[in-house]
């Protein structure tokens, strides 16, 4: 039923912000689909173990998170919305580049609610991304075999590692 509700909301949100926004271009497009996604960090080197043990209950935490849903989803309850382990990216389809993200508890330096991105470089997969505090981020989207991979470099400099664990399409 939250669930429902949410979509029904974002769906409006997004509606009156899109007569306001440039019809998408393909990068954005193709980007807008590569982020959609529940990403949980990588622990040491990246290897098949290493990317099972990462998704490892992500099902699990994407559920929890829309139990946790605000009944009403605004800007301001959308910031107090955390995951447990990953970052939740929800694009919002009819705003290009506008997404939902939902970062883990981990992540205090990356603010929770509507944010958005952008095409910095499409053939080296970097991707401007700005939270909903206003805060811009380098991320860059990657594979390592069949996994999408994403790199976000934190405002301290370190690079935090993420695999694609659970897909999510962008709302409507």
């Amino acid at each position: 039923m939250k669930r429902a509700a949410l979509f029904a909301l974002l769906c409006l949100a997004a509606t009156a912000a899109a007569a306001q926004t440039p019809a998408p271009t393909p990068e954005l497009t193709r980007a807008t689909t590569a982020l959609g996604a529940m990403w949980r960090p990588i622990a040491g080197s990246i290897t098949g173990a290493s990317i099972q043990a990462a998704c490892a209950g992500a099902e699990q935490e994407m559920q929890a998170l829309d139990a946790a849903m605000p009944a009403e989803l605004t800007d301001e309850s959308a910031t107090r919305v955390r995951g447990l382990r990953g970052l939740h990216i929800i694009p919002i389809a009819r705003t290009p580049g506008a997404a939902y993200f939902f970062p883990p508890l981990s992540m205090t330096w990356f603010n929770s609610g509507l944010g958005g991105f952008s095409v910095i470089n499409e053939a080296e997969g970097f991707i401007g991304v700005r939270d909903a505090g206003g805060q811009e981020f380098a991320f860059q989207r990657g594979v390592a075999g069949s996994h999408p991979m994403l790199r976000i470099r934190r405002p301290t400099g370190e690079i935090v590692t993420l695999v694609g664990c659970v897909p999510i399409a962008p709302l409507e």
